[in-house]
């Protein structure tokens, strides 16, 4: 089916844009990151077969949408595959490069496809060097795969299935269960079949149904058709990509004419998303073998008949559900043989919901796995309407209270007042499942930068290896927004500054290959984050020096390592002997802790000369709506997140002692930090002081400080609003909330307070 077929067909592939955008991302993901195993763990054939494959489907899709630059450097992506997956040539970190820098130029073309800009990025470089390499005209030195097959596959043997072009008898009589459909062939398109026969082509009724509740069906339809053409030509599609479009049908029939062995054909099928099920079947060749069928032959009006067409499809295929939440895909499923020795293929894929058959047998396991792709701007107002209905209710409660002390013995308050305590437990339980919404896996930040220090570590001719642990641990997705920057210029340092060359490594007796690990766990209502590598550590002699001869500390002051440590973060501060396009001039580790103080986080930092660095981000889970204690300091209302908050004190103001120009009070032995919130925002100072002030103590990691406040008013929910632009960056400030009685409160940043008190305050 060519490109005029689907134009006569009425197929506007400006509408398949977004979904070929999503898939192609996809697609490039998955090539970059296995890119990076492949180097790690030299040949793989099952890696390579999964890589030849991403490449092949990101050729395919762009072919159909006619973005001819992608098209000639996926092709050329996918010829190199090839003979790498046939043995023919090795893994190199040439060969690595090359198709590196084929996912940055293709990652770059996505980008302007997305903005609706012609293609522009130069490719021709890329397409003639890895057609040297095919060719032998580039030289192969010995790299990241120049040992023997890893897993012990011989080449060319094709993972998960039999081998490729290797014979696969497809049985079509009537005791195995198969009915050729009747796709009402003209006396053309008969004789095509004949002289595809003849010719000694295979012909093949492909079997395609879709997952129960699939959206755009004629996307999945023309997505499959045009993987087809790249292994044969499509003859025929039913039902047409119009009824499609409209919703009729819950799958579709191909006739194919191919060379490749069917299992090659369901393969491609698979891989496109919402495809639950695929047979593939061989095809009389002539209207008389057609006839000797008998009366299962199904007509061609019934394409267009809806979800019965596909009944007998899925009542052939045997075999079991994929669970889609695990994201499972069993693709190349070999041959299974029949009763008469004979073979037909089948295969399941995963595509939005677990179960295409449920509903047919009424059988167990038929649990269908619904998932669906929202737009963030929608989820964002969902969040947003809930924290306005959690401000309506504390309204509610505070109407209820009044009410009750003018009214005591009235039972309408009484059954406002139950009514307002049933409605919080279902603003509980919606907020918490609304909040789960926004919880998205560190993973989708972490993922990014393996590649980063491969090619950090190439520039920088160092050996690092970067372990990634606690992907799965979930954080609001606002956080992941902006975690990623941070992260990127601790990684960047580690590298540069932290990872010795490996001579000097050698020389201190430590592993040539130096170590970063990026980790993320959850530590009570907050995430950490640790970014450590195991070089030289910080040099503290150098920094303490220099800020010394900033001013920011006098030449006495004693410090800990920890304290000297953190005055990197101090603007301006670089101990770098030269300055690098990596890192080393003097900026970065300010923004990296201002834009953690925007997050409502911190950052801190455990270093140890010749043994390494590890730098401790805490951040909190949520950044919508929290549980906060509300203080009052003068005529001002204060919310602390409940999540920070250790404990709160009556002190006498007489315990108060001054350290280094800092009150202190004894806590069990220990010494406390305290802060005037009255002083620290320089608000009225009460005419007469009184002899007790409350404290609440609040932490973040190993970390207190006492916040020094006039009077408790107790817990409430709080919905975090952000102050604008123009007021987004005020010291010690999160954001503001909506109180019950309407005023508004300003929510205090507990690490922005703790950092400045604790970390960079001066001499």
């Amino acid at each position: 089916m060519g490109q005029d077929d689907k134009k006569n067909q009425g197929v506007d592939l400006e509408e398949f844009l977004e979904f070929y955008l999503l898939d192609s991302q996809e697609q490039i993901d998955k090539l970059g990151t296995g890119l990076l195993q492949l180097e790690k763990g030299g040949s793989n054939i099952g890696l390579i077969n999964d890589l030849f494959r991403s490449a092949h489907s990101l050729k395919g899709a762009s072919g159909t949408m006619g973005f001819t630059p992608i098209v000639a450097l996926t092709h050329a992506a996918e010829d190199l595959l090839d003979r790498l997956r046939q043995g023919k040539i090795e893994v190199t970190l040439t060969m690595i490069d090359i198709l590196l820098d084929v996912t940055d130029r293709v990652k770059a073309m996505l980008s302007q496809v997305e903005q609706r800009q012609a293609i522009n990025v130069e490719y021709e470089d890329l397409v003639k060097a890895m057609k040297d390499l095919v060719s032998g005209k580039l030289p192969l030195e010995q790299g990241a795969g120049s040992q023997a097959f890893a897993n012990g596959t011989e080449p060319g043997e094709q993972a998960g299935g039999a081998e490729h072009g290797g014979e696969t008898e497809i049985a079509f009589d009537k005791e195995d269960g198969f009915v050729p459909f009747d796709f009402q062939l003209s006396n053309a398109e008969w004789k095509k079949l004949g002289d595809a026969q003849n010719m000694g082509h295979g012909i093949y009724q492909v079997d395609v149904a879709l997952a129960p509740n699939t959206l755009m069906k004629a996307v999945r339809a023309v997505m499959a058709v045009q993987r087809v053409e790249n292994l044969g030509a499509v003859v025929k599609l039913l039902p047409t990509v119009e009824d499609l479009e409209i919703g009729n049908g819950d799958g579709f029939f191909l006739l194919v004419i191919s060379d490749e062995a069917p299992e090659e054909i369901m393969e491609e099928i698979l891989g496109v998303s919402e495809i639950a099920k695929v047979m593939v079947h061989a095809y009389p060749a002539t209207p008389e073998d057609m006839k000797a069928q008998g009366e299962g032959t199904m007509g061609g009006k019934e394409a267009a008949a809806g979800a019965a067409i596909l009944e007998g499809v899925l009542a052939r295929v045997s075999q079991p559900e994929v669970n889609v939440a695990k994201e499972n895909r069993l693709v190349g499923a070999p041959a299974q043989a029949t009763s008469q020795g004979r073979a037909q293929v089948g295969g399941t894929a995963p595509a939005g919901n677990a179960s295409a058959q449920a509903g047919n047998d009424g059988g167990e396991g038929n649990t269908q796995v619904h998932t669906i792709r929202v737009d963030t701007a929608r989820m964002d107002n969902l969040i947003n309407l809930v924290g306005e209905m959690v401000i309506t209710r504390t309204r509610l409660v505070q109407v209820g209270l009044d009410l009750k002390s003018a009214y005591k013995m009235d039972p309408l308050v009484s059954n406002l007042i139950e009514t307002n305590v049933y409605l919080g437990r279902l603003m509980n339980d919606l907020q918490e499942s609304v909040m789960r919404l926004r919880m998205v896996p560190i993973g989708t930040v972490f993922n990014r930068f393996p590649r980063l220090v491969r090619d950090l570590a190439r520039k920088t001719n160092k050996e690092i290896d970067l372990v990634l642990q606690g992907e799965d641990t979930e954080l609001d997705k606002t956080v992941v927004e902006v975690i990623g920057d941070p992260l990127m210029h601790l990684i960047r340092n580690s590298v540069d500054h932290g990872i010795e060359s490996p001579e000097e490594r050698q020389a201190a007796g430590k592993p040539v290959v130096g170590k970063i690990t990026l980790d993320a766990y959850h530590e009570g209502n907050h995430i950490a984050i640790l970014v450590s590598d195991d070089g030289a550590g910080l040099p503290l002699a150098s920094i303490r020096r220099k800020a010394i001869e900033r001013g920011w500390i006098g030449e006495r002051e004693e410090l800990s390592d920890r304290d000297i440590a953190n005055l990197i973060f101090l603007p301006g501060l670089s101990t770098a002997e030269m300055v690098t396009d990596i890192s080393g001039r003097g900026v970065g580790m300010d923004v990296v802790k201002k834009a953690l103080n925007n997050l409502g986080g911190m950052i801190d930092i455990d270093t140890r000369q010749g043994q390494g660095t590890t730098f401790i981000i805490r951040l909190p889970l949520t950044l919508a709506i929290i549980q906060a204690l509300l203080v009052e300091v003068g005529a001002e209302i204060y919310a602390v997140p409940l999540s920070s908050v250790l404990e709160t004190l009556l002190v006498n103001r007489t315990d108060i002692k001054t350290v280094g120009g800092l009150p202190m009070v004894q806590l069990r032995g220990n010494t406390l930090p305290l802060i005037s919130l009255q002083e620290k925002f320089e608000l009225p100072a009460p005419e007469v002081p009184s002899e007790e002030v409350f404290v609440v103590v609040v932490g973040l990691g190993d970390k207190a400080l006492g916040l020094v406040v006039d009077t408790l008013r107790g817990q409430q929910e709080i919905v975090i609003k952000s102050l604008g632009d123009m007021l987004n960056n005020l010291p010690g400030i999160a954001g503001a909330t909506i109180l019950g009685d309407g005023k508004v409160t300003l929510i205090l940043d507990i690490g922005s307070l703790i950092q400045d008190v604790l970390v960079t305050r001066k001499s």
